[in-house]
């Protein structure tokens, strides 16, 4: 991993005990969750919402992982892209929290009706209304506690992230050069990989939330599910791999099914929200989660298809960043100097000089009455080495480009 700036230990830091504050409130609101389900002999629909709505829970938790690895990468490979998505996925959790503060209302409000009232302590909980209050009592200050906590800690990783999109700005400056269009290049290339990621979350959260739908009565078969998922997480590593070594067909058949999956989740987003019978409604109480699931992940991969696209364009005009200059902060190795430098004595304005050789040639100057002795070989060495380091990077980047041209 590269070296890390305090702001950025700071960073990772802060985003692990994040997570593990976050993780140890909803396993307590999930105990409290099981034990007020247990009270009573739920209907087929309450089962599937209980079903659900500690599905959300699991989500939740997933998502807090994803922030750490989300962050890790985004440090170990300085990209600044992902900072920024890694603050707007923070914010997309908090709208998340919110949406789970609902589902539980549901749960506590519909999910109990027509439920037969089965306490497993008849003295500790004597009826139906003293139960729910106890466990609500319970389970909402937390679920206050996880929003108020998401939202705070969203602005504070947004501070974060700025100061470390700053430090990130000058290595990738110093990598990809000041040349505008290679670092444009690299910009398209940062924000889909960035974009993979995201998509996969998305895509694994929604075939997770289609779990329980035989108990809730979701229109949607295993096989379905399963090819959603395996499916879709295939073909995003797929598209992982094309941008990583700049793989143009394969980032060509990615772009393809990416389309065609656009196209499946639309048509799954009409199904839940359109042609609903009033009889029977087996989204009644997911819908919302669902729609929200379905929306990001549509936006997020017609995003995907325009910047692969546009990467797609670039590595067809010639534009290989990962394979010429490699990753930002990453030092280019050139091979060791020669012990001895050969060149033309001229060049220095007389004759007889032969760098390299036993006999060296000192340079005596004065400085405030003292005397300075410079032996002058060593200072052509440095500069002379300096600039054969400079010729070999570039060597070393048209080697590479030259391979991956020849690939293709």
């Amino acid at each position: 991993m590269a070296k890390l700036s305090v702001t950025g230990i700071v960073t990772i830091v802060s985003i692990f005990l994040y997570a593990i504050i976050l993780t140890v409130l909803e396993i307590l609101v999930v105990i409290f969750h099981t034990d007020f389900v247990q009270q009573y002999r739920l209907t087929r629909q309450g089962d599937g919402i209980s079903q659900a709505d500690l599905i959300y829970h699991s989500i939740f938790i997933l998502s807090l992982a994803f922030q750490v690895l989300l962050c890790v990468d985004a440090l170990w490979r300085k990209n600044s892209t992902q900072l920024i998505a890694l603050v707007l996925f923070n914010i997309l959790s908090l709208a998340y929290a919110g949406v789970q503060l609902y589902q539980h209302i549901i749960l506590e409000r519909d999910g109990t009706t027509g439920a037969d009232f089965t306490p497993n302590d008849i003295y500790r909980f004597p009826t139906n209304d003293y139960t729910k209050r106890y466990f609500i009592s319970r389970m909402r200050p937390l679920e206050y506690v996880i929003i108020s906590i998401v939202a705070a800690f969203s602005i504070y990783l947004a501070t974060l992230s700025y100061k470390l999109f700053k430090e990130f700005g000058w290595a990738i400056y110093e990598t990809y050069s000041a040349d505008v269009k290679i670092r444009d290049v690299y910009r398209s290339l940062s924000i889909l990989q960035t974009l993979i990621k995201l998509d996969i979350f998305f895509i694994g959260s929604y075939a997770i939330q289609l779990i329980p739908s035989q108990t809730i009565g979701y229109n949607i078969y295993m096989t379905e599910i399963t090819l959603t998922f395996t499916v879709g997480i295939s073909m995003l590593l797929m598209a992982w791999y094309s941008v990583m070594k700049e793989n143009k067909y394969i980032l060509l058949c990615v772009i393809n099914l990416l389309t065609l999956s656009v196209i499946y989740l639309i048509y799954r987003l009409f199904k839940i929200n359109i042609n609903i019978s009033p009889q029977y409604d087996p989204y009644e109480f997911t819908r919302r989660l669902l729609t929200f699931s379905l929306a990001t992940t549509i936006g997020l991969i017609i995003s995907t298809i325009f910047y692969s696209l546009k990467c797609f364009k670039n590595m067809t005009d010639g534009h290989y960043i990962f394979a010429a200059y490699g990753l930002p902060g990453q030092e280019q190795k050139s091979p060791p100097m020669q012990d001895k430098i050969s060149f033309n004595p001229e060049y220095l304005g007389y004759d007889g000089y032969t760098a390299g050789s036993n006999n060296n040639s000192n340079i005596s100057i004065n400085i405030d009455d003292k005397k300075i002795n410079i032996d002058d070989n060593d200072v052509l060495y440095d500069s002379k080495r300096a600039s054969k380091r400079a010729s070999k990077i570039a060597e070393v980047q048209n080697a590479r480009l030259s391979r991956r041209i020849s690939l293709d």
